[in-house]
């Protein structure tokens, strides 16, 4: 019964994140290519320089509503909410305002990683440590479904409604997920909270310096997140060339690249990454994803363009989405609640998006005293992959070589 009880809460909280991030593909291109649009491709740095102060606010506003709604009700207001306002950024577009499309860049990158975050928040909560190493992949997998099937509709579909409406699409995927993640908690109870007494403050910080793990695994996620920002800047760079004056071909083309993407990485989800974490030690599956990207990023140094840096672009979503999750989720499921539930938002939100709009700011600073940083964003990555493999080490320090378990 118990073993049946865990796998159904993961089962349908990943239906929740299936819609989710169906959704989020339609508003992912869409939003890019809007700002785009309006402001220009080497903007896109001075935009995420915003990011580690939306995302702070956020966060620190998740935190308040969690301490007094409790983490089912925070869930469905942060779900609800999202969709209304992104539905409110819609009818701004259809006014013709350029304005509203720094707004919606900028809550794209926050709204996913807030709900997706408290997802699995509640997953690690209700599964044991030997659960998670079976079910963290397929659990990527089904949310992975509906990245899959949004990325594809964009591409068959931007051309034919307009990029504007991909937004509206975004905020009524919404609507389900709120209602399979609302039924999940009403079916099987919140987590034990601590009382206020043993709390440990609205973001939890004081637990980075009890848990060297913590402040670890932050660490990781800020440099892999500058990665995933230069990569980005530079694919988006050379395809603003490629698509020149064609704004819905690119939105199409983006569509079938996350698409692809996401198709792909089924097979990392369901596949390998239960044979990884099951079968390879965790340390080894951590030290692998740097060095995959080292490899790839090494290629697109040597001979930039299109494909190079796509690729080294797709294999970084590919395992960030797939195995890096996977193995990262891992950790969590022995923690307590303010560790899920609050650090959690801190380092998978906060540091997730703070990585990409802190090199942001470094960027704007550089491109304003003349740099021509277009040409140093593989350069970037790759120290900064460098970086993230000498931090392996003291992630998992306390783990033997079996995966997810404790020396």
């Amino acid at each position: 019964m118990h073993f049946n009880r865990e796998y159904q809460i993961a089962a349908m909280m990943a239906s929740a994140a299936m819609f989710t991030l169906a959704g989020y593909e339609f508003i992912r291109s869409s939003s890019t290519v809007l700002f785009k649009a309006a402001y220009g491709a080497d903007n896109l740095p001075l935009v995420m320089a915003a990011m580690p102060v939306v995302v702070f606010l956020g966060v620190a506003l998740y935190g308040w509503i969690l301490s007094r709604l409790g983490p089912r009700r925070t869930l469905l207001v942060t779900s609800l909410g999202s969709g209304f306002f992104i539905l409110a950024c819609y009818l701004a577009l259809q006014t013709g305002s350029k304005l509203v499309t720094p707004v919606l860049f900028l809550f794209k990158e926050f709204y996913i990683v807030l709900l997706i975050e408290q997802y699995w928040s509640y997953i690690n909560s209700s599964v044991k440590p030997e659960t998670s190493k079976r079910i963290n992949g397929p659990i990527t997998g089904i949310a992975g479904i509906g990245a899959a099937i949004g990325g594809t509709l964009v591409g068959f579909s931007a051309e034919s409604f307009g990029t504007e409406t991909m937004v509206l699409f975004a905020a009524v995927a919404l609507l389900p997920a709120a209602l399979v993640s609302n039924i999940t908690y009403v079916r099987y109870g919140e987590p034990e909270q601590p009382p206020p007494s043993e709390r440990h403050g609205t973001l939890g910080l004081s637990l980075f310096r009890e848990n060297p793990t913590l402040a670890s695994l932050l660490a990781i996620v800020l440099a892999s997140q500058v990665v995933a920002a230069v990569l980005d800047f530079k694919f988006q760079s050379l395809l603003s060339v490629e698509f020149a004056g064609n704004t819905d071909e690119e939105t199409a083309f983006q569509g079938r690249f996350w698409g692809t993407l996401n198709t792909s990485v089924l097979v990392l989800q369901f596949l390998v990454a239960p044979l990884l974490l099951s079968f390879v030690g965790l340390r080894l599956v951590h030290l692998m994803m740097p060095l995959i990207h080292l490899s790839a990023i090494t290629w697109a140094l040597l001979d930039p363009s299109v494909l190079s840096v796509g690729l080294a672009f797709f294999l970084f979503k590919a395992f960030d989405y797939s195995i890096f999750r996977a193995a990262k989720e891992v950790l969590y499921v022995p923690l307590g609640f303010d560790e899920r539930y609050r650090v959690k938002e801190v380092i998978d939100v906060f540091g997730y998006r703070t990585g990409k709009g802190g090199s942001s700011v470094l960027i704007v600073l550089l491109q304003r005293a003349g740099v021509a940083m277009n040409n140093y964003y593989l350069a970037v990555a790759f120290a900064m992959v460098l970086v993230w493999l000498a931090l392996v080490f003291p992630l998992t320090a306390n783990r033997t070589s079996r995966s997810g378990e404790q020396s």
